[in-house]
């Protein structure tokens, strides 16, 4: 066929520019085509369409070089320009020449590659897509050795004799069309989700294999090959997102607002009448916040890893917005247990093992202690050092009365004036709330993605264990902080099984031997709202923190901001391609006898160990 349009050679110009520049690429080519370059990488996927096929273009930009461009226009004279660039610091250039296959029969990832070699590059790519089978067991993979890797339509993008003098390599791949509905062309939106995690994974195994083997800048991890920058669709999806959770405030409204008078008559009737709590008045209408909610375009979010997560933010606030409806009810703990999930076994048996080891609360006596002003006062050394390190963060301490004990806001440590704690567990209250929730929130601040620091879906569950490793780490875990949370697990099974408010209370008080007024503020807060299990994850929390340093897991990642475990591989990867930054890392792992606690951690402890 006679190609009738070519690329103007300025527009060309300025590509290879910033290509040169390292600057990021995203460029509109004539009749609705589309050129992304976001880093200098050898490699480019390309997709000539006579219609455009919105779903495929998706699957072409999840990748971080990519060429979606109206077939009748000549790209070789802007393909081999690329290469030209990119020849300065690789060796090789690889294209991926890419095209959908709607035959309703031909359900065959169809790799057109070179005979006997780049074998690594080709196996990867069948390797991956075979992961699809999984899910969707007709489709099959079959690599073709040939030199005809184009649609049979087109003419190929540039001869075999010219590639190889170039140092390029071609390699075609026809797509089967599965995720869509061959006779209405309906997306099958779940599987489609699927579908593009693992095409993007699999290009980028691919493309890996083919650097490795070809060139001599290897790349650490083949994630480095994925998307640094972030586009705008993706900030403001994160954006409104991180505005409608702020705005809810979950944990604030379904927190009673007169809990310390119903302690008072509850002490005064002897414990035999359910106290009744109150709530703060709903400033928000669920029902718009869940329109906004579903209006923000996550399916545009061309990052697979960061649609998953903002998909599972969207969720969580989803089922909250119902909670906060049904507050009160039934509904409201039946909601919750979905969220949060009901008792798992290794967390219950830990909790009973816990308090087996410890039956009774350590009762210290006649050591020194901190009033507000003096816990104030050393918290402020490390208020100070981090402050050096975020200059453009509002860190600060505020002593209060409208709080209870201390808490963290964002970067603000607030002390209740009337607070008085024992001075050895001065440190590890610390650490505890500046070196791991202030820290966390400015590592998430310092990002460009706000879930970082507003919080993943679950993300106390990390948090909390983070902070109890650090009590640990600096020395200062107690018993009686290891009891509590054991006890707030035995609270939520013991409401789980229907329980009552008054039950749960005397469980704790006479099985347990929790002080009184301790078995309240557990109770009141496994029982607010209608029942709430969150309560439990902070133990489940340590235990799978424990679990995954044991594992060979890395600490440091885990201080980039505000996620649960079961993220962590995702902002690896993401840390990896340099869309995150390195977090700073809390003060107190310089500590000698820091490191020697971390060894210990990592060689495997029996839980109740963490307090000798």
């Amino acid at each position: 066929m006679t190609e009738d349009y070519h690329i103007d050679a300025e527009l060309v110009q300025n590509i290879c520019k910033n290509i040169a520049d390292n600057v990021p690429v995203n460029t509109e080519l004539p009749k609705n085509g589309l050129l992304h370059i976001d880093k200098l990488l050898p490699f480019i996927c390309v997709y000539r369409y006579k219609d455009l096929d919105v779903y495929f273009s998706r699957l072409l930009k999840t990748q971080a070089s990519y060429l979606i461009v109206e077939e009748s226009i000549d790209i070789s004279h802007l393909l081999e320009a690329i290469r030209l660039i990119v020849s300065e610091k690789f060796e090789t250039f690889l294209i991926l020449e890419l095209w959908p296959d709607k035959e309703a029969l031909k359900n065959q990832f169809q790799i057109y590659g070179p005979k006997d070699k780049s074998t690594e590059t080709l196996n990867a790519l069948k390797e991956g897509f075979s992961e699809i089978k999984k899910t969707l067991p007709i489709v099959t993979t079959k690599i073709i050795p040939t030199q005809f890797r184009h649609p049979k339509h087109l003419s190929p993008l540039s001869d075999i004799s010219t590639t190889k003098k170039s140092g390029i390599l071609i390699i075609g791949i026809s797509v089967p069309v599965v995720y869509q509905n061959s006779e209405t062309d309906e997306l099958y939106s779940l599987f489609f989700r699927k579908f593009y995690t693992i095409f993007s994974e699999t290009i980028k195994r691919a493309v890996y294999e083919f650097i490795r083997v070809q060139t001599t800048d290897a790349f650490e991890n083949y994630l480095m090959l994925g998307k640094t920058h972030i586009d705008a669709v993706t900030i403001s999806s994160d954006t409104k997102i991180s505005e409608i959770s702020e705005r809810m405030s979950f944990l604030l409204r379904v927190t009673p607002v007169n809990s310390n008078e119903e302690w008072d008559k509850f002490e005064q009737n002897e414990y035999t009448v359910t106290p009744s709590f109150k709530y703060r008045l709903i400033a928000i209408d669920p029902e718009l916040e869940k329109r906004k909610l579903f209006n923000i375009p996550i399916d545009l979010v061309e990052d697979p890893t960061i649609a998953f997560i903002l998909r599972g933010k969207r969720l969580e606030i989803e089922k909250q917005l119902i909670m906060l409806e049904e507050r009160g009810t039934d509904n409201f703990r039946f909601i919750g247990e979905s969220l949060y999930g009901v008792i798992r076994k290794d967390v219950l048996v830990a909790a009973q093992h816990i308090l087996k080891t410890y039956p009774a609360g350590e009762v210290i006596q006649g050591s020194k202690r901190f009033n507000s002003a003096e816990f104030a006062e050393h918290a402020q050394k490390e208020i100070d050092y981090y402050a050096q390190r975020f200059p453009e963060m509002d860190l600060g301490i505020e002593v209060r009365d409208d709080v209870a004990g201390i808490m963290v806001s964002k970067s603000k440590l607030l002390i209740n004036n009337e607070m008085n704690l024992d001075a050895k567990r001065c440190d590890a209250l610390i650490q505890h709330e500046v070196g791991t929730h202030i820290l966390t929130y400015c590592n998430g601040k310092s990002q460009p993605l706000r879930q970082m620091y507003s919080g993943f879906e679950g993300y106390d569950q990390l948090q909390e264990g983070l902070a109890v490793i650090a009590e640990y780490l600096v020395g200062g875990l107690t018993v009686n902080r290891l009891r509590l949370l054991a006890g707030r697990v035995i609270a939520v099974n013991a409401m789980v099984g229907n329980a009552s408010f008054i039950e749960t209370f005397n469980l704790l008080r006479k099985s347990y031997a929790f002080p009184d007024r301790v078995a309240y503020y557990i109770s009141m807060r496994v029982y607010r709202g209608g029942g709430l299990t969150k309560d439990a994850v902070y133990l489940a929390g340590l235990i799978d923190l424990m679990g995954y340093l044991k594992n060979g897991g890395k600490l440091e990642p885990l201080y980039t901001g505000k996620f649960n475990t079961t993220h962590i591989a995702l902002v690896e990867e993401l840390l990896y391609r340099d869309v995150l930054k390195q977090p700073i890392l809390p003060s107190f792992l310089e500590r000698n006898e820091v490191k020697e606690r971390l060894k210990k951690l990592r060689k495997g402890m029996d839980i109740v160990d963490l307090v000798k």
